[in-house]
């Protein structure tokens, strides 16, 4: 009876250092990939000289009309008079030209800033932070890889969410993980 329960023992030890993927194991390793680097929603926000063509639609020109009102932007405004082919300004008709900047209510929302053209800069803005929700249709690929398709929440959203294509609480998205000879398996996204 005795010898059962050592090969018993000794089968559940094995069997709980086992290095094998489960669905479970999986959905921790992405629980801990979020912790050590966070997916958030990313989103471009421009600034510096802008004109009225610069916005892609009136809905965005009115979005950052709302950045500016919650002061996350300031927007100076410039009314300069269009010019006629003689370069006379026409009577009546003005054109207008934005200086948009960030201010430090918005510092904490800018991920990455870039040199777009001229006087024209590329923010991006965290929009969101992804939360993991669920973890579906988990297979194992070869030895050394594995995927599932995982649905993210959409958690601690910014003022800068508004300017996101897709307004749902959630995505879902494709995860890679792989099996590395030091560390086991990883999750790669």
């Amino acid at each position: 009876m005795k010898k059962i329960f050592v090969f018993l023992a000794i089968g559940l030890l094995l069997g709980s250092c086992s290095d094998k993927l489960t669905s479970s194991k999986a959905e921790k390793l992405v629980e801990k990939s979020l912790e050590e680097n966070p997916m958030y929603g990313k989103v471009r926000l421009y600034t510096g000289k802008l004109r009225e063509s610069s916005f892609d639609s009136k809905e965005e020109a009115e979005l950052y009309n709302k950045l500016a009102t919650d002061e996350y932007i300031k927007v100076l405004t410039d009314k300069q008079p269009v010019l006629n082919w003689r370069g006379e300004p026409k009577e009546g008709e003005f054109k207008y030209l934005y200086t948009v900047s960030l201010t430090e209510k918005s510092k904490d929302f800018l991920l990455q800033s870039d040199h777009y053209s001229d006087d024209i800069y590329t923010n991006t803005m965290k929009s969101y932070t992804a939360k993991i929700d669920k973890l579906a249709d988990f297979h194992i690929v070869s030895e050394k890889e594995a995927e599932a398709n995982v649905t993210f929440l959409k958690r601690d959203k910014t003022p800068f969410f508004p300017f996101e294509k897709d307004q749902t609480d959630f995505f879902t998205q494709k995860i890679t993980f792989i099996k590395t000879e030091k560390e086991g398996w990883k999750v790669y996204r």
